[in-house]
C-alpha cells in the first residue's frame, strides 16, 4: 500500500502495511482485534511508531461502542487495568487524579468516550476499505503525536516512556544542586505537587529526576508541536509531553542545536544582553535558584488565598552542570575545560566567546564582586566566569510549550510561513498547513471542529475554523475565562504587595494549555519564567512604592497595555484577542469584566494576608500591621485629599504612630505624583 509512510523502518513496512489493511476492513468494533492491538503496544520489541500507530487503532475501535455497551467496556476496561471485572464494580479510584469526575462505571464511559472523541476529526474520515490514501496518510501521521493518544497512558509503562525519551536527548553528568539555605516551603510545594499527579506521569518524572543527569539537546530532538520530545522553536529549553497526557515537563535550559550546547554572549545586535542571557543556551544556578524561591512561594500564596491550586509551573528538581556536550555531538568536556580550550569551539567561535567572557566577567565584577581571589590567565578568567553563572538545570512540571506569542504568530495569516519555512527552513504543502491549524486550534480551544470548507489559504482556513458557531461561541468562552486568569494572578501578585517587572506576564513566558478537568477539555493559562518575581519577605517592613511600582507599570504594560495603546496587541489581552479573533464587543466586555475580578483578587489577598496565619508566616508582623496604608493614603489622593491639611496631618501622624520612616509621607507622596498615571488607570483598586 503506497499510502503507508516509509518513515517506518525497511523491516516493519509489510507488517505495517498489513496491520493498515487488517484495521481497515473491521467497520465494527471487534474485541479480538482490540485485544491485539492492546498486545502490540504493549510488546516493547515492537517499533515506536507502529505501538503509536496501534493505540490510535484501538482508540478508533473503542470509538465504535456505543455507551450502553457495558459489557465490551467492562472487558475493555479489564485489559486496561481500570476495574475489576462486574458491572457493580467502580472504575480504579486513580482515574480521579487523571481529570476524570466520577468512578460510577456507567458515568465513567460517558467521559471516557468523550475524552476519546477529542480526536474525531481523525476518526472520521476513516470510512473502512475505502479510506482514501490522504487520511490514511493523516491518520499515521497524527498518531505520532504521543500526548494525544489517550489510551497510551494505560499501555505504555513509564520505563517504556524513559525509553524513547532519552532517545531523543544527549544525556551528561551533572551534580544534585544542595541549596543548604532553601525555604522549607520549596520542599513542601514539591511534595504537594507531586502528590496531585497521577501515578503513571508521577513515574515517568521521578525516573526523569533519578541521580543528577542533565539533559541536551541532541541531532535527534524535533520541534514538531506536540512531540514526546520537543525543542520549542526559538526556544533553549526542553519539553517533554507524556503519551495520553495532558501534563509537560520542562528542562530548563538545554542549550543550544548544532555548534556548541553553551556559549558565552555579552551583546546581540548591538546591545548588552540581560545578565541572565550571558551563558548562551543555559541556566545560572543561583537564577534558577532564585526562581524556584519566588514561583514556589507564589504559588503558596495563591492556594492559600483562594484554596485552589496556582497556574504556576512546580520546581522539581535542579542539578548543576559538570559535562558539556561538545561539538556536533562528539562527546563532553567537563565545564572547565569546555570553556576554557580552543578545539572546542574552534579558533573564530572560541575567540569570540571568550571576548565575551571578558566583557561578562568585567561585569559581573562591577556589579557582584569578585566571587574568587584575583588570578591571571586563560584558566583564572574561566574560573571567574564559573564562578558567577554556575551552569546548572532545572526540572519542571506543569508547563506549556504553546507560550501565547508564539500561539498568536502561529494562527496570524503569515505563521504557517513562520513555523515551516522561516523557523524550520523546510517546504510545506497544503495538508501540511491545514493539519497544523488544526492542532493549534485543537490546543486554545480545547475541544475543536474543523470548518468545512476547503482549504485555500492558511489565514482564510483559520479563520474560517473560528467562525464555525461551537468553535466561535468556545473561543468566545476561553477568551472571557482567560481574561479571568490574567486578573486573579496578576490581582493576588499586587495584592501581596509583588511585581516581576513584566517578566511574569510577557507573552513569551505565559502559555496556553488544554487539560482534561472533571470530565471536561478545559483551556487555561500558565504563567511561567518568574526569575524577576519579586514577593515581601521578613525583612520588609512596609510597601516601598518607587522601588515597586516601576515593575508593577511593567506588569501591567504585559498584561493589558493600557498606558500605551499602541503595545496593546502585544499584551497578553491583545495576543489573546488576536488568536481567538475577538469582536470589539466582547473586548469591551472583557475590559468591565477584568476590572472586577482584578479588585476581587486584590482585595482577597489583602483580606487572607490580615486574617490567615499561614499566610503572614510569608511576611513580618510589621509588614501585615501597615498592609493597607498605602491605599489609605492613594485613595485620599485620588479623592483629592491631599490637597487639604487636614487629611495630610492625619497620615503623618499614622505614620508616625507604626513607625515608618520620618520621610515617608514625602516618600509616598513622590511616588504618587511620579506613576499618577498607573494609580489614575488602577484606582478601582483602592476607591470604594
Amino acid at each position: 500500500m503506497k499510502s503507508v509512510p516509509s518513515v517506518f523502518s525497511e523491516g516493519g513496512h509489510r507488517f505495517t502495511i498489513d496491520l493498515v489493511d487488517e484495521f481497515l476492513a473491521h467497520r465494527t468494533y471487534q474485541h479480538a482485534f482490540c485485544l491485539k492491538l492492546f498486545g502490540l503496544v504493549k510488546n516493547p520489541s515492537a517499533s515506536w511508531d507502529v505501538r503509536r500507530l496501534a493505540t490510535l487503532m484501538a482508540e478508533h475501535q473503542i470509538l465504535k461502542l456505543r455507551p450502553y455497551k457495558l459489557e465490551e467496556f467492562d472487558g475493555v476496561f479489564r485489559e486496561l487495568r481500570l476495574k475489576r471485572p462486574g458491572f457493580h464494580n467502580p472504575i480504579a479510584s486513580s482515574v480521579l487524579k487523571e481529570g476524570y469526575s466520577t468512578t460510577e462505571f456507567r458515568a465513567f464511559v460517558v467521559e471516557f468516550l468523550r475524552r476519546l472523541a477529542r480526536n474525531d476529526r481523525v476518526h472520521q474520515t476513516i470510512r473502512g476499505t475505502k479510506t482514501g490514501s490522504e487520511a490514511i496518510r493523516e491518520f499515521i501521521d497524527y498518531s505520532r503525536r504521543d500526548c494525544k493518544l489517550t489510551l497510551a497512558r494505560y499501555l505504555f509503562t513509564p520505563d517504556d516512556v524513559m525509553r524513547e525519551v532519552l532517545r531523543h536527548l544527549t544525556v551528561a553528568e551533572g551534580v544534585r544542586d544542595v541549596d543548604v539555605s532553601q525555604p522549607h516551603y520549596i520542599d513542601a510545594e514539591i511534595k504537594h505537587n507531586l502528590a496531585l499527579l497521577p501515578d503513571y506521569e508521577a513515574g515517568i518524572l521521578q525516573r526523569l529526576c533519578a541521580g543528577s543527569k542533565v539533559y541536551w539537546v541532541s541531532a535527534n530532538t524535533s520541534s514538531t508541536i506536540n512531540s514526546l520530545v520537543e525543542y520549542p522553536l526559538s526556544t533553549v529549553v526542553l519539553v517533554i509531553k507524556p503519551p495520553g497526557s495532558d501534563i509537560e515537563f520542562e528542562l530548563k535550559r538545554a542549550g543550544r542545536r548544532g555548534g556548541n550546547a553553551l556559549s558565552v554572549v555579552f551583546r546581540r545586535n548591538g546591545r548588552n544582553v540581560p545578565a541572565s542571557h550571558r551563558l548562551d543556551g543555559g541556566s545560572m544556578q543561583w537564577l534558577l535558584r532564585y526562581e524556584a524561591r519566588s514561583g514556589s512561594k507564589m504559588s503558596s500564596i495563591f492556594r492559600l488565598v483562594h484554596r485552589v491550586d496556582a497556574p504556576l509551573p512546580a520546581y522539581i528538581a535542579r542539578n548543576t552542570v559538570y559535562a558539556i556536550p561538545t561539538r556536533n555531538g562528539s562527546g563532553s568536556a567537563p565545564a572547565f575545560r569546555y570553556f576554557t580550550e580552543p578545539h572546542v569551539f574552534g579558533e573564530r567561535r572560541f575567540s569570540e566567546m571568550r571576548t565575551a567572557m571578558k566583557d561578562a566577567v568585567k561585569v559581573f565584577e562591577r556589579d557582584e564582586g569578585e566571587n574568587l581571589p584575583a588570578v591571571g590567565g586563560e584558566m583564572g578568567l574561566t574560573a571567574e566566569f564559573l564562578s558567577h553563572v554556575a551552569p546548572a538545570q532545572a526540572i519542571l512540571c506543569g508547563t506549556s510549550s504553546f507560550r501565547v506569542d508564539k500561539v498568536a504568530t502561529y494562527l496570524s495569516s503569515d505563521g504557517v510561513e513562520k513555523y515551516f519555512r522561516e523557523y524550520q527552513e523546510v517546504s510545506y504543502s497544503a495538508n501540511d498547513a491545514r493539519r497544523f491549524a488544526d492542532e493549534l486550534l485543537d490546543e486554545v480551544l480545547g475541544v475543536y471542529v474543523p470548518p468545512p470548507v476547503r482549504f485555500e489559504s492558511y489565514g482564510s482556513y483559520v479563520d474560517a475554523a473560528l467562525a464555525v458557531p461551537a468553535n466561535r461561541a468556545r473561543a468566545n468562552q476561553n477568551f472571557l475565562s482567560m481574561v479571568r486568569q490574567i486578573a486573579e494572578f496578576w490581582g493576588t501578585v499586587m495584592g501581596i504587595r509583588g511585581q516581576s517587572r513584566g517578566e511574569s506576564f510577557v507573552g513569551r513566558n505565559v502559555g496556553i494549555r488544554s487539560v482534561w478537568v472533571d470530565g471536561q477539555w478545559r483551556v487555561k493559562l500558565i504563567f511561567m519564567d518568574h526569575d524577576a518575581l519579586t514577593l515581601p519577605d521578613h525583612e520588609i517592613g512596609h510597601f516601598f512604592a518607587q522601588n515597586a511600582l516601576p515593575g508593577m507599570l511593567l506588569d501591567e504594560r504585559h498584561t493589558w497595555g493600557k498606558a500605551n495603546p499602541a503595545l496593546f496587541p502585544t499584551s497578553l489581552v491583545g495576543y489573546l484577542i488576536g488568536i481567538y479573533r475577538i469582536d470589539a464587543s466582547l473586548a469591551a466586555e472583557a475590559r468591565c469584566i477584568a476590572e472586577t475580578e482584578l479588585r476581587a483578587a486584590y482585595k482577597k489577598t489583602q483580606q487572607a494576608l490580615l486574617t490567615d496565619r499561614k499566610l503572614q508566616a510569608f511576611v513580618s508582623d510589621v509588614f501585615v500591621s501597615r498592609l493597607l496604608d498605602w491605599d489609605e493614603f492613594v485613595s485620599g489622593f485620588l479623592r483629592g485629599d491631599h490637597q487639604r491639611s487636614a487629611w495630610k496631618k492625619q497620615m503623618k501622624q499614622t505614620f508616625a504612630k507604626k513607625d515608618y520612616e520620618p520621610d515617608a509621607f514625602d516618600y509616598y507622596s513622590e511616588a504618587v505624583e511620579k506613576y499618577r498615571g498607573f494609580i489614575e488607570r488602577n484606582s478601582f483598586l483602592y476607591l470604594p
